[in-house]
């Protein structure tokens, strides 16, 4: 959000998919039995009356002991010889070694994440002993939930995995701070780590110095100075969250602005072209310098839509002046073509970035449902879920408590997460960390290190000459050190 105007980011992690599991194609049995043509699809998988179909059959299988073909009754009339090709993965494996049973199938083994994104499949079948049963499903099955030990963030239709070695984000946005020196920033960074901070939030704008820019003198909050600052938050162990404007100015719920440099852009597929290049070409340059997101927010509180209007100097919407062709929320289609575009960007460069949405409805129960609903219809994969939270704009922690409560009811394979919030500290996290199943990934602090109408003077930290001093407040998130210690 603007110091005057709400931000805010969004959205909830991935369901793994299972893949197959091959295994080797063994030997029909031979030799031994008086008359043993080879079967053809033998409905026991076994080699004499006794042996099953081995899994893997690593050699053939050898002759009885006798022969006679007495060995064990093994081979004489080898009715089942190769076992059928019933399992899905792989043909069956030949007959144990003088007709002792093969050893089962092994099952298919966890997938790691599939491209589709609709939540983990049903694993297939493991080179099935026994006339190829079906192995088990992978790790991540039909729900789309999180991996084995909690890591992926499993979303309704998502991909995004947390690879970082916490599960719950307890985070800020101190983007204001960029323009601080690297040796102050690392000192920032190292003290709000003291206190239990893990996680930053860095916004970006397309052209800061566009005639409509944030910055048009410096280029504050472009790619290149995000990469600098994200490098050092990385290097210092924490998670980062890259929230993308869409904008060469703030994005929030009262403006929209198209960047300057895509008003030639007259149909939605050439807009959506452009915000798909522009996201792939940020996440490459970050991950190659080092600064890899560990979250990625596909525009800031677009409770109203995005690429909306054109603005002015200041960054204001110019009256009747909104862009020829746009992501209102009026018209689904149009944003969820932008949104799949930018969700496409992260994910070509790297799958297992976790995708957010955000809006500004932290207290509006059925706006919340219905932006949801509306996104998934369009086929929108996202991870997490967020929301602004603030005491000056959306009422008390009861009304955003009832909002996420019933969030994680309606959508049970969704995460959420207080994407902006200032006051209420506590209340804001105890929200979030509570929700069942470990489905509230954390929240972010909107510029604790400035003063303003958000936080009504709830500030943490205060710069001063060479150093940050904290305030009182600060005490709360050092018992929350203690609070969440299970996830931290």
């Amino acid at each position: 959000m603007k110091r005057i105007t709400i931000l805010a980011l969004a959205a909830a992690v991935a369901g793994c998919t299972g893949s197959s599991s091959t295994s080797d194609t063994g030997a029909a049995g031979s030799g031994g039995g008086t008359s043993g043509s080879i079967g053809s699809a033998g409905t026991s998988g076994s080699a004499g009356t006794t042996g099953s179909a081995g899994t893997i059959g690593d050699s053939p299988g050898t002759a009885g002991t006798s022969a006679t073909g007495t060995a064990g009754t093994v081979g004489s009339a080898g009715t089942s010889g190769t076992a059928g090709t019933s399992g899905t993965a792989g043909t069956v494996g030949a007959a144990g070694t003088g007709g002792t049973a093969g050893s089962a199938g092994t099952v298919g083994t966890a997938g790691q994440g599939g491209s589709s994104g609709r939540g983990g499949i049903t694993g297939t079948a493991g080179a099935g002993g026994r006339g190829g049963t079906t192995g088990t499903a992978g790790r991540g099955g039909t729900t789309g939930n999180a991996g084995t030990g909690g890591g992926s963030a499993a979303g309704t239709t998502g991909t995004g995995v947390n690879t970082l070695p916490f599960s719950f984000f307890i985070g800020a946005d101190v983007t204001d701070q960029e323009t601080q020196s690297a040796t102050m920033r690392s000192t920032l960074l190292t003290i709000m780590k003291s206190h239990g901070f893990n996680y930053i939030r860095l916004r970006t704008f397309v052209d800061p110095k566009a005639s409509d820019g944030y910055d048009k003198n410096n280029g504050y909050d472009d790619v290149a100075h995000t990469l600098s600052f994200a490098k050092q938050i990385k290097d210092a162990g924490m998670g980062f969250l890259l929230d993308f404007h869409y904008s060469d100015n703030w994005a929030d719920p009262g403006k929209q602005c198209v960047p300057v440099p895509w008003y030639g852009a007259t149909t939605i597929t050439a807009l959506a072209t452009l915000v798909h290049d522009y996201t792939k070409d940020a996440i490459q340059q970050l991950v190659a310098g080092g600064a890899r997101p560990d979250m990625v927010q596909i525009g800031n509180e677009i409770t109203p839509g995005m690429l909306i209007h054109r603005c002015d100097s200041g960054g204001q919407p110019i009256s009747g002046m909104n862009n020829p062709v746009t992501g209102s929320i009026s018209n689904w289609a149009n944003l969820g073509t932008l949104l799949k575009a930018g969700i496409a960007g992260v994910r070509e460069v790297d799958p297992t970035i976790i995708i957010s949405m955000h809006i500004d409805r932290g207290n509006d129960l059925n706006s919340s449902r219905s932006f949801i609903t509306n996104a998934t219809n369009q086929g929108v994969s996202f991870d997490v879920f967020g929301e602004s939270c603030y005491t000056a704009y959306q009422g008390q922690p009861s009304a955003w408590m009832n909002t996420f409560t019933m969030l994680a009811s309606m959508f049970p394979n969704m995460k959420f997460m207080i994407a902006e919030y200032g006051p209420e500290q506590k209340a804001a996290n105890d929200i979030i960390f509570n929700l069942p199943n470990n489905r509230g990934v954390g929240t972010f602090n909107w510029e604790p290190t400035t003063q303003g109408a958000w936080n009504t003077g709830h500030n943490l930290f205060v710069r001063s000459g060479t150093t940050y001093n904290t305030t009182a407040d600060v005490a709360l998130y050092d018992q929350m050190k203690i609070d969440y210690a299970s996830r931290l």
